[in-house]
């Protein structure tokens, strides 16, 4: 399955990368204080358009932007291998190498047999390197264990953007639409975001 669209439409779509924007983070500490509030802008290369396709309009849409594999999913061998198994479910023995199942107890490893498919990860999206994204290094004990060029959305980082340019009735000005993903890993990312939002907190579960 590939995991873009090559070449990319020129139309604005859920999970495409763009570029040119800037994301500001706000931070208070102290609610209901109109001094205590800090405001940081970043301009990270590479953005996710996080709205669904139909919504795209209004001179508005919400990103999130792209940034390395967080340390925790690249410290787990099996995942390194295959860093785009954290996009589906997969049974959490596939997540281990033989020689870490083989170091844990009896009652760890039976509880692993017996797990079904899940999210491991359920708050982020690996994205593919797609030619764009600059190669980083994954150390250990200031040793290179890999080279990697994949990038992670993360989805407490969405944000919403007000932009003229932006509008299912017009094309977007050429350089802002960088990428385009394929329609099963757009299905893919929609079925986990949807997941992330829609999952019920544990002390609702009845």
């Amino acid at each position: 399955m590939p995991f873009y669209l090559d070449p990319p439409t020129k139309e604005l779509r859920f999970g495409d990368i763009v570029t040119g924007f800037q994301h500001p983070t706000i931070r208070i500490d102290t609610p209901d204080s109109s001094l205590d509030l800090r405001i940081t802008v970043a301009k990270p290369q590479y953005f996710v358009v996080m709205t669904p396709c139909c919504d795209i309009e209004l001179q508005a849409f919400s990103l999130a932007p792209l940034e390395q594999v967080r340390d925790a999913i690249v410290r787990r061998p099996k995942l390194l291998q295959n860093l785009l198994m954290v996009n589906t479910k997969f049974r959490p023995k596939d997540g281990f190498t033989a020689e870490e199942i083989a170091k844990m107890d009896g009652p760890k490893q039976a509880d692993l047999a017996s797990a079904s498919e899940e999210y491991s990860y359920q708050d982020c999206f690996i994205y593919e390197p797609n030619g764009l994204f600059a190669p980083y290094d994954v150390k250990r004990k200031n040793q290179t264990v890999a080279t990697l060029q994949h990038r992670m959305v993360d989805f407490k980082s969405i944000f919403r953007v007000g932009c003229s340019m932006i509008d299912r009735a017009q094309e977007l000005p050429a350089g802002i639409k960088t990428s385009e993903l394929s329609v099963e890993t757009r299905a893919q990312l929609r079925e986990k975001l949807a997941y992330y939002f829609g999952r019920p907190a544990t002390e609702d579960e009845l």
